[in-house]
């Protein structure tokens, strides 16, 4: 998946701020910087193919080919280090990016009840086509999962809001309260339930609890509603153990994630 670039050039430039720039491979950020050169100047002289940010809107591609996104894609936290550790060239356009990916996620997540679909359009929509390819990806489904838990490490990283955390205390409602007896299925972005059973519930719980992490400040008392309901999706999670047998790489990589993320150890090198 395009995202995984970003993982890598991350995990890169934390190498070096941890233990310092070797030789060859082990020169960690001359290797992210171009990592993350290719992503984005794919396309121009020099560079063939196609690049996985879309240069006219700073937002990153579902696939270099195909012009829509994947709302958990997207990844602002990260971008901002970009911004101070990728060629200097390259740095406002990360900038860019960082800004456009926290729009782009404040419009991708529904106004309600805060899922957000596995595939969206530019403008936030769920997208609907190219179901003849990949099947249907225009609904909370299991890509979708990591959007709320990337708003809530972004938040818990930089403290940067433009409306993209209001979905965390919704999707919480949506899936805790409107949903408490078994909110582990398939859904339209509104709520509405489908007769299936979500293949990675353990997914679920781990980015609910991890959005708690994007409850703002006026909302975390615990006499509040979404205060309450926050501490509740994380003692649960707490409870919950790791998932066993069939398709539990998926769901135990997010509970991982959204581990080292409450914990805060998930921590800016």
């Amino acid at each position: 998946a395009p995202d995984g670039e970003e993982y890598f050039a991350m995990a890169l430039f934390f190498a070096s701020a941890r233990w310092g720039d070797g030789e060859g491979i082990f020169a960690y950020s001359k290797e992210a910087k171009a990592i993350l050169r290719e992503c984005i100047h794919k396309g121009e002289p020099g560079h063939p193919g196609e690049p996985m940010w879309e240069p006219s809107n700073h937002l990153i591609k579902f696939v270099t080919n195909m012009d829509f996104s994947d709302p958990s894609y997207h990844l602002p936290h990260f971008y901002e280090l970009f911004a101070e550790n990728a060629e200097e060239g390259d740095r406002e356009f990360w900038k860019q990016a960082a800004a456009a990916s926290r729009e782009y996620l404040h419009k991708a997540c529904h106004k309600e009840t805060g899922l957000s679909a596995e595939y969206a359009d530019y403008d936030g929509t769920p997208h609907a086509g190219h179901q003849e390819i990949f099947g249907r990806h225009d609904w909370y489904y299991s890509d979708a999962y990591r959007t709320i838990a990337n708003i809530g490490l972004d938040y818990e990283w930089f403290r940067t809001d433009v409306g993209q955390t209001a979905a965390a205390p919704r999707l919480q409602r949506c899936l805790g309260v409107d949903n408490r007896e078994n909110p582990f299925v398939t859904y339209e972005i509104d709520g509405t339930r489908l007769d299936q059973p979500a293949l990675h519930p353990v997914a679920i719980l781990a980015t609910t609890a991890q959005a708690s992490l994007a409850i703002p400040e006026s909302l975390e008392d615990p006499q509040t509603p979404a205060g309450k309901l926050a501490r509740e999706w994380v003692e649960r999670f707490w409870k919950e153990p790791l998932r066993r047998g069939n398709r539990r790489y998926y769901d135990n990589c997010l509970y991982f994630f959204a581990f080292l993320s409450l914990s805060g150890r998930y921590r800016i090198w």
